[in-house]
């Protein structure tokens, strides 16, 4: 279970037969490289001593050039760190056992005053920051904020770490439907088409409106003459127009990753303890957390790194991955834009790209892409 890893360096003239032997032994191994008289061999730690007594047999010479693993790891701990992460976890699981923070989180439209009632609530029900977790109940709690507090329609508490969380959802007063709306534009735009159910339309198909012009009213006339109010109902769809402008500049060099490697790690607290050295010689890297879990309840996370190193390649972009980058940076934004829209089909889209040279290199791209679209502008108020 605590079995490393070792990668060998192995020089010789009988290669084949060192090779031959490992496997005739069943000992498995990572070739790594290999070139006349060396390879470079992956093993775990209990075929070493095998692997020594083979070299030995085919004349070649072992060297070790890496060592990977939780056994290495705990050869290498001393007394000290072992007490030091001791007396760390042991402090965390003290901490963790209070309550140093209150946070009231409103799932709504913010409310400074109903916050200060609950915090006002709960310091008479003696809840405060340095108090035992185990002494707040709550489902109790909960009850006890919904019974004192009518503003509220919803309450959810929790304790996570070292804070507390209400969570709350204000009680809306009743609204009164309003039950004679206008409808409007959403957008500006060419009407396509018009699909009346009531109301008075003001417009036809074919004509130019603006964002915001009314299109049904709700006031109707009947073929007597007498004015009456209804409420306007309407399917209108029109083609409307968007232009998104974007630049950006071209970076002078890009990364080419050249190798990775994984390093465990335990994180407890803000103490983080590595599980595996990599030397990086002051070479370009990239430290990426892949992997990390919580062992609940302590304070206490697992995880792994991914270590990649690189190098600087210069950087010059083609025409495909330039209009790649602009159709990528002025969509964004048109979804951002239109994310509230009744966008029913993006009928065309054009680009116009104008690039920037500095000392004869392309460095900054300008561009523009018009968006031709059938929308449903149609919007009750």
């Amino acid at each position: 279970m605590c079995s490393g890893r070792l990668v060998l360096k192995v020089e010789g003239e009988n290669l084949n037969k060192f090779l031959n032997m490992l496997i005739f032994n069943k000992i498995l191994l990572k070739l790594h490289s290999k070139q006349d008289n060396t390879i470079i061999i992956g093993i775990s730690t209990k075929d070493f001593k095998k692997v020594t007594k083979i070299a030995k047999r085919s004349m070649c010479k072992i060297s070790i050039l890496e060592k990977n693993g939780m056994y290495f790891y705990l050869k290498e701990l001393t007394l000290w760190k072992v007490i030091t992460v001791g007396v760390c976890i042991f402090i965390l699981i003290v901490f963790n056992q209070f309550i140093f923070d209150i946070a009231i989180l409103n799932h709504g439209s913010a409310d400074i005053l109903l916050d200060e009632k609950i915090k006002e609530k709960l310091y008479q029900y003696n809840i405060k920051p340095f108090m035992l977790k185990n002494k707040i109940d709550e489902k109790i709690l909960e009850r006890k904020l919904l019974a004192d507090l009518g503003d509220l329609m919803w309450v959810n508490v929790k304790k996570e770490g070292a804070r507390l969380f209400v969570e709350y959802v204000k009680r809306e007063k009743a609204e009164v439907e309003n039950k004679k709306g206008q409808i409007f534009a959403a957008s500006s735009g060419v009407i396509k088409r018009i699909i009346l159910k009531s109301g008075n339309l003001l417009v036809k198909e074919g004509d130019t409106v603006v964002c915001g012009q009314l299109l049904v009213d709700n006031k109707v006339t009947s073929k007597d003459g007498i004015e009456y109010y209804e409420d306007a109902n309407a399917q209108i769809e029109a083609i409307t127009f968007y232009t998104i402008p974007a630049d950006f500049t071209i970076p002078l060099y890009q990364k080419e990753y050249i190798s990775k490697a994984t390093v465990p790690y335990i994180k407890v607290g803000n103490y983080e303890i590595k599980l595996k050295n990599i030397v990086t010689k002051n070479e370009n890297c990239d430290k990426i957390k892949i992997k990390e879990y919580k062992l609940s309840p302590l304070a206490i996370w697992v995880g792994v790194y991914e270590i990649k190193r690189y190098k600087l390649k210069r950087f010059v972009p083609t025409l495909a991955q330039i209009k790649e980058k602009v159709k990528r940076e002025c969509d964004q934004k048109f979804m951002s834009l239109t994310k509230n829209k009744k966008i029913l089909n993006v009928l065309s889209v054009r680009t116009y790209i104008k690039m920037i040279k500095q000392k004869g290199e392309i460095r900054k791209i300008e561009c523009q892409r018009n968006y031709e679209c059938l929308e449903e502008i149609g919007i009750k108020k």
